[in-house]
């Protein structure tokens, strides 16, 4: 085993891991016949894949310590009751991908596996509350596919991206990626990493969101102001708070000039940015994870030792008919 500690979004990899072994006929029309499942009719696809993600992650890696985090719902989080367009884009998750998730966290706790789940809170919260509480005691390496997490890299917490252009990312940067310890499928970003792909440091990637908006998970941002009058305005003035100082402390005559000629922001924001003030420092606070839940203060480091009880695996594996993982395991 190694000294660290592994987070790992569960919802953000059972999803794609349903998508990944979802078969053709299912994706062109919704046909389930053909998805996997077992003989009493329970669909399995997603949790099979998971699975087998999460064996070979910890075969490879080693992890000494781990926690699954999970969102459960959407309908009471504090961020929908504080913009009721939060998410409000996403379509409503098939059954036989929702029943997976009851099917994997079972299995999970079969085998001795730390999930968490919050019904006012993310997973993201959870990930960002455990990285803080427990980065400076092991190395803490959170595995997702949201973007979003990549506000919570710091020199002790570094971000596994799920993405299908991580072998382009590496070898843009000359590395080969046979030579790293680390999953498959990932790019891992680090300070560094991150400033050289965004321009910007981690924390700043909620102010980004904060001017330009998500639409992945429909934060408004702020109109009329994209990427690259983002990225010149962060640069200059670091976050949004020190932009609005400047707004409102400098003539707009003035701000103009200094944006066209020393930033080249040719179309001048600042009258979307003084319009829409409000709904900028909301955008920020949507894309905000949490680093603070509450109800996490008295959970040690302990609570998350990886210690697998094989024969409650082995179980569910059996109800489960993954044949091929019981023999992986054994």
């Amino acid at each position: 085993m190694t000294n660290k500690l592994l987070l790992i979004d569960g919802s953000s990899m059972l999803v794609t891991s349903f998508f990944a072994n979802a078969n053709i006929a299912y994706m062109k029309t919704g046909d389930t016949s053909k998805l996997m499942q077992t003989k009493d009719g329970i669909f399995t696809n997603g949790v099979f894949t998971m699975c087998r993600i999460l064996i070979n992650i910890i075969q490879k890696q080693k992890p000494s310590h781990i926690a699954v985090a999970w969102d459960i719902n959407r309908e009471d989080l504090v961020r929908r009751k504080m913009y009721e367009g939060y998410k409000a884009n996403r379509t409503e998750i098939k059954p036989e991908l929702g029943e997976q998730f009851g099917t994997i966290q079972k299995l999970l706790a079969s085998c001795n596996i730390p999930s968490f789940n919050m019904l006012s809170h993310e997973a993201d919260d959870i990930i960002g509350t455990f990285a803080k509480k427990f980065e400076n005691e092991i190395p803490t390496y959170i595995m997702t596919k949201d973007q979003d997490a990549l506000q919570l890299i710091t020199e002790n917490t570094r971000v596994w991206l799920v993405t299908s252009k991580a072998k382009d990312l590496y070898q843009s940067r000359g590395i080969n990626v046979k030579t790293l310890n680390i999953p498959d499928g990932v790019f891992e970003y680090s300070p560094l990493t991150f400033e050289e792909e965004y321009g910007l440091k981690p924390t700043q990637m909620i102010d980004k969101k904060g001017l330009e908006g998500d639409s992945s998970d429909n934060i408004p941002g702020v109109r009329n102001v994209g990427p690259v009058t983002a990225l010149s305005l962060l640069n200059e003035y670091s976050n949004l708070e020190n932009i609005y100082n400047a707004l409102e402390s400098e003539s707009e005559k003035e701000l103009k000039l200094f944006f066209k000629e020393h930033l080249g922001i040719k179309r001048s924001p600042i009258k979307s940015l003084m319009e829409q003030k409000e709904i900028a420092f909301l955008s920020k606070e949507l894309a905000t994870i949490n680093r603070d839940l509450e109800g996490y203060e008295n959970l040690t480091l302990d609570a998350l030792q990886l210690n697998i009880n094989i024969d409650g695996l082995k179980a569910e594996f059996e109800k489960l008919e993954f044949d091929s993982l019981l023999a992986k395991i054994s």
